[in-house]
Formats: structure tokens, sequence, C-alpha cells
């Protein structure tokens, strides 16, 4: 006599989104929607000031006329705060900042938080390590 063999299992394996769902419930989705959303927001939101509690004397109009007092202002008291090996003078119609070519984004970035990028020349410098 023949052996009756059972019909293969037709159900599907399920997606491994609907296990997912499955097991955290509604409530689940909620937290973990709120949490994608809580690190996109920290993710992409402007970090911390370079210098803490450093406000500009003065605006962008203000230094457009009067470039000598913007050198003076970013060598006392910007670039020591950024970079030591950093420095700025007033050249014609820009402040002309030179420094390590290795800190260039750091320090430029730090600069244009607080000034406008036309008031500026940035000029890395390219330095030598002796062995």
């Amino acid at each position: 006599m023949p052996q009756i063999v059972p019909p293969p299992d037709q159900q599907q394996p399920e997606n491994p989104g609907v296990q997912i769902v499955r097991w955290l419930r509604p409530a689940g989705c909620v937290l973990v929607l709120l949490l994608s959303a809580l690190m996109l927001v920290f993710c992409f939101t402007q970090g911390r000031d370079p210098i803490p509690g450093y406000e500009p004397p003065h605006d962008d109009a203000y230094y457009a006329q009067h470039l000598p007092e913007l050198a003076e202002e970013l060598n006392a008291h910007v670039l020591p705060e950024v970079d030591e090996t950093a420095s700025a003078a007033a050249d014609g119609s820009t402040v002309t900042i030179t420094m390590e070519a290795r800190r260039l984004a750091n320090t430029r970035a730090a600069v244009l938080r607080y000034y406008d990028v036309s008031l500026f020349v940035f000029e890395p410098i390219e330095t030598t390590t002796e062995n």
C-alpha cells in the first residue's frame, strides 16, 4: 500500500519587517519612529560654537569699511582660540588669513561662523617636517 505524503507547506516565509512589527507592536513602532526622528534632529543641527561665548563686536557691514580693525579682532580674540599658528592681515579690500594647510578647514569654518566670506581670503602655507 502506498504511503500518503502530505503536500509541502504552501505558506511563504514572513518578511523580516513583518516579524519586527509583530514583535514591537504599535507602541514599539511609535518608539522607533520617535527615536529615528530624534536622531535626525540631533545629527543634522548645528554643532557647538567654536569659541564659546564669543560675539563679534560689530556686524559685517561695519567691518567691510574697517578691515584693519577686523584683522586686529581676529588676531586678538578669534585665531588664538582656533589655531594659534594662524594670522590675519588687512590688504586692500579683504583680510588675508594665513594658516597651516592641514588646519585650513577648521579655521575657515570657525571664522565663517562669525563673519561673512566676502571679507576674507584664506591662504594655506605648507609646513615641512624635518626628520
